[in-house]
């Protein structure tokens, strides 16, 4: 299987033989990607960052097939709770403490958890999860439950509808600025084992034009907002990879669900 994209041409040489041959995977990318690849062009980051890119296009190709099922097993707990008469919050409107124990118990992201978990407002990880689920139109508040909506009932029926769905959520899109932002960051996560480069991060989005209203550049802790949001999002996305937990490293599903929001693969036709 030959791999294009948008910003590649085909390898030179002979043509491929053997069983695959024929096929060829060309990919489409994001239109935020596209433009912040445009906009980088001839700054002193456009070569990293192209080659993160690059890095990037092949997680869906190259690597292992991913269980999505075991995968969002978090998420589908959530789903499937909510179904029906839905998933009961207390009279403040949190999650009841024995199901805040039982959803931490398959959140990959709260492996490391130091602390006692009981109440939901204080087990912030747990929190942040389903209001992410909330937020992205999987489930609604009703009463005093919580119930699926009519894409979250779609997204517990198949594994891969719900798949599609966090990909296609996961690019913010508040503004133009904020999905170039949030995409920069998303291509750091994939591409980095151990610690963000919060400061190749921070310039690259100066390059975007990010700064502060006084003119000031913006620095690594303007980062931060858009790193929480995503790994609140990513981080219960498959098991996590080893490392230091405040590092924040993406699963290899978690990367695979990062491409699949960014890349489309595009039927290319026969090769030849």
């Amino acid at each position: 299987v030959r791999m294009t994209s948008a910003f590649h041409g085909d390898p030179p040489g002979q043509p491929e033989r053997g069983p695959f041959a024929h096929a060829r995977v060309t990919q489409r990318l994001h239109p935020g990607l596209t433009s912040v690849i445009h906009r980088l062009t001839g700054t002193a980051l456009e070569s990293s960052f192209l080659d993160r890119t690059v890095e990037v296009s092949t997680l869906g190709v190259l690597g292992d097939p991913i269980d999505r099922a075991e995968a969002l097993v978090a998420h589908r707990w959530v789903l499937e709770r909510a179904d029906g008469d839905g998933l009961p919050l207390t009279a403040s409107g949190y999650l009841k403490p024995v199901d805040v124990q039982a959803l931490a118990a398959v959140m990959p992201g709260m492996q490391d958890w130091l602390f006692k978990i009981t109440r939901e407002i204080d087990t912030h990880p747990v929190l942040y999860f389903r209001e992410y689920l909330k937020a992205i139109g999987l489930i609604r508040k009703y009463k005093a439950s919580l119930r699926l909506t009519k894409t979250g009932r779609a997204g517990l029926a198949d594994v891969d509808v719900l798949w599609q769905h966090l990909a296609g959520t996961l690019v913010p899109s508040r503004s133009a600025s904020e999905t170039e932002a949030g995409i920069v960051v998303l291509v750091h996560m994939a591409t980095t084992q151990g610690r963000l480069d919060l400061g190749a991060i921070a310039k690259t989005l100066a390059l975007l034009g990010w700064s502060h209203r006084d003119g000031t550049p913006v620095d690594d802790r303007d980062v931060y907002p858009f790193w929480n949001d995503l790994w609140n999002a990513l981080g219960n996305v498959g098991e996590p990879e080893p490392g230091d937990v405040v590092d924040r490293n993406l699963s290899a599903a978690a990367q695979v669900l990062v491409h699949d929001a960014l890349f489309a693969e595009v039927d290319a036709g026969p090769v030849g």
